[in-house]
């Protein structure tokens, strides 16, 4: 299992409490520490006596934190979430079993991935039918192909092998979302399990309109740097409509307060704390 972190203390020990206390034990941990300013190593260097190891990335980017992560691995499946992702106690068995053969063609996945709803805000069913569209219907329907989620996912070891080459490293793209770009160039079979959810946080949407922006532009760049305009134009008009949408969500994510479900109206007038990091 594969944690890439920058400047994630504040969310990671919830991270790797839920890994270390897993039904089915993973057969390791590693956290990328990339270049953390905060006490993102500490953290997770307090849980090494549950097996979490941590090794460094000076290169700075959730690509190669991510690629190191990948490329230290020694399992078969090599399962990848995000700091501040809280996974079930099932996850990692049934992740085990998303790669099991296709009961129709015998076919195994090289890829599998899945939903996500958020833990720290109200009408989590409305967040997990809204991460479905956007994140894995929408994107399906713009590129044709299926999208992957860096939250919730995993490659195979030999899916990885294939694909390590190909896979881009530009600043400023969304590293899962070219992932998934060229292991359907190399037609490797990507699998999509509604019943692999887990929790995220949605800092991200309190942020502010400009940084919200910031971010979700990549979206439309990550498929113009692949050559897809189809699916950049399409990206790009749903980014208009999703900064007019998430506005109102925005000042409901700020209003609330993580973790308790209280409401607290001093938040509002907070500088937003969101860092970067991979959402739909």
């Amino acid at each position: 299992m594969i944690v890439p972190a920058y400047n994630e203390e504040a969310v990671l020990g919830r991270c790797l409490e839920a890994l270390v206390t897993q039904t089915v034990p993973a057969e390791e941990i590693i956290v990328v520490d990339n270049n953390s300013a905060d006490r993102t190593a500490e953290v997770a260097e307090a849980f090494c006596e549950h097996g979490v190891r941590v090794v460094r990335e000076t290169r700075q980017g959730a690509v190669h934190a991510r690629n190191r992560g990948f490329d230290e691995a020694g399992g078969d499946v090599l399962g990848r979430i995000d700091a501040d992702t809280m996974v079930g106690p099932e996850w990692v068995g049934r992740l085990a079993e998303s790669f099991a053969p296709d009961a129709r063609t015998g076919t195994r996945p090289d890829a599998v991935t899945g939903p996500s709803w958020f833990y720290d805000i109200p009408m989590r069913r409305t967040g997990l039918v809204a991460h479905r569209f956007f994140c894995h219907r929408l994107n399906r329907l713009l590129s044709g192909h299926p999208m992957l989620w860096g939250s919730n996912m995993a490659l195979s070891r030999e899916c990885w092998r294939r694909v390590r080459g190909h896979t881009c490293a530009q600043p400023g793209m969304w590293e899962d979302l070219d992932l998934a770009v060229h292991l359907s160039r190399l037609g490797l079979r990507v699998r999509y399990v509604d019943g692999l959810r887990v929790p995220v946080s949605a800092r991200r949407i309190g942020a502010s309109v400009r940084d919200l922006y910031s971010y979700l532009r990549a979206w439309p760049y990550t498929y113009r740097l692949h050559g897809q305009r189809r699916a950049a134009y399409g990206a790009a008009l749903c980014l208009l409509i999703g900064i007019v949408l998430l506005r109102p969500c925005s000042l409901l994510v700020r209003l609330h307060t993580p973790y308790d479900g209280h409401l607290s109206l001093s938040r509002l007038f907070r500088r937003s704390s969101a860092v970067s990091r991979p959402l739909p």
